[in-house]
């Protein structure tokens, strides 16, 4: 391939970082497709091409740093070495292609930094240091960022704060920073909470597909996905993920699942989302919630259930449907015993088989609030099965005594076969 040298003097370093990295491109390095480069392109032109391509370690390492703790630091105001991150994927920093076309390095923000640096990464602790002194030569009250202005106070500052607090501000100011003016001023303002909220900053590392962890069960994949069709795609990462923060506020259990359950109560039984409010109420009155409380946290929380990221909305008949077969992945992996004996004809065979108005679990058992048999409010103790049979769509006018000898049959189908005289003469002859 003959590439023709277009560069200035002064682009020198780019060129030749482009070349390194355009080889590297069509070896399998960078996703730059080879039919987009042709013999008659300069080497400026390949890496314009580069400006807007992903950004991959392995272009990185292969090529120009092949050692990354030998790169040099792009500052002497910031203590910084890119060995200790060199763990970490290039582009959790480098959200795209860091050496421009103007020959200047595109470098990482404060919030980039801040997807890692003072959060804690649940019950294990704080991620890095959120010390400013510990990279900033600079003292903490000279520290200005870019879109930060003079005489905040003279000018227009209650909606953006209202916009933004959470996810820019709180990054590095304290309430003492609003409430020392606005206690001299008499003003009385707050956001919905002081804490910082990255906005999806886990990603930089929770987005790739290469995070696993090895344990005795294999690889496990801690990427996450799905959270764009989801019914929670405007939610931030510490909406849910309480105990994943920038303070050493505690967190409701040692256990993400929990906590990240609890985030669902602190959402859905609010006013502004009033029609879910009688969710939380019925499961606090569960027995899983029983539980939870008692401590044993196998029991289950809401993500047991409903899943995590894969939350989906139940606004039309398919995906109401999806989830009306969703038993085995809802219930059965705790309660596979039970799962195993619902198999009588009209019930438990019907739903394995798919048809579409069988009963799941949950028609029969309630969904939130389920309670066990011997509590009075139970949707199949003795005062309430008659109407639970008899709810729409089932056994319309079934009594308690229909409800009571019904139910007995739908979990024992084989014990009642085994207990069948005549099944018991079958078996002696035919030797099964």
């Amino acid at each position: 391939m003959d590439l023709r040298f277009g560069a200035r003097p002064g682009r020198l370093l780019t060129v030749a970082l482009a070349s390194a990295v355009c080889l590297a491109a069509l070896g399998g390095g960078v996703a730059v497709a080879a039919d987009d480069v042709t013999e008659a392109m300069s080497f400026e032109e390949v890496f314009l091409i580069l400006q807007d391509s992903p950004v991959y370690k392995n272009a990185c390492t292969q090529t120009c740093h092949g050692n990354i703790a030998n790169t040099d630091n792009y500052s002497s105001s910031i203590i910084f070495k890119h060995g200790y991150h060199q763990l970490v994927q290039c582009s959790a920093c480098h959200s795209r292609f860091p050496h421009r076309k103007d020959t200047t390095i595109d470098r990482p923000t404060m919030k980039i930094c801040f997807d890692c640096h003072g959060v804690r990464h649940g019950p294990m602790g704080i991620i890095a240091s959120d010390e400013c002194a510990d990279c900033h030569v600079t003292p903490k009250e000279r520290l200005r960022p870019a879109f930060h202005t003079y005489g905040w106070a003279g000018k227009p500052h209650v909606e953006p704060s209202n916009e933004s607090f959470n996810t820019r501000c709180a990054m590095c100011h304290e309430p003492a920073s609003c409430t020392e003016c606005h206690d001299d001023e008499g003003v009385e303002w707050a956001p919905a909470s002081w804490g910082y909220d990255s906005n999806g900053g886990c990603l930089a590392c929770h987005g790739y597909t290469s995070l696993t962890k090895q344990s005795a069960q294999g690889a496990k994949s801690f990427t996450v996905a799905g959270v764009d069709e989801s019914a929670h795609e405007k939610n931030t990462c510490q909406q849910c993920h309480i105990d994943y923060r920038y303070d050493d506020a505690p967190s409701p259990s040692r256990l993400w699942t929990v906590n990240a359950s609890v985030a669902c109560a602190n959402c859905h039984k609010t006013v502004e989302d009033g029609k879910w409010a009688y969710v939380v109420e019925d499961y606090q009155k569960s027995v899983h919630a029983d539980e939870i409380r008692k401590g044993n946290y196998d029991s289950a929380t809401c993500s047991s259930c409903h899943g995590g990221h894969f939350i989906y909305r139940l606004d039309n008949a398919v995906a109401k449907q999806r989830l009306h077969l969703s038993a085995y992945r809802v219930c059965a992996r705790c309660h596979d015993e039970e799962y195993g004996t619902y198999d009588d004809y009209y019930h438990g065979e019907a739903y394995k088989a798919g048809t579409p108005d069988s009963p799941s679990c949950w028609d029969c058992h309630g969904s939130h609030d389920i309670r066990p048999s011997s509590d009075a409010s139970s949707t199949i103790s003795e005062a309430n099965v008659g109407d639970t049979c008899g709810q729409e769509g089932c056994h319309k006018g079934s009594s308690e005594e229909f409800g009571a000898a019904a139910a007995a049959l739908i979990h024992e189908k084989a014990k009642e076969q085994r207990e069948n005289p005549l099944y018991q003469l079958v078996a002696r002859i035919t030797g099964r």
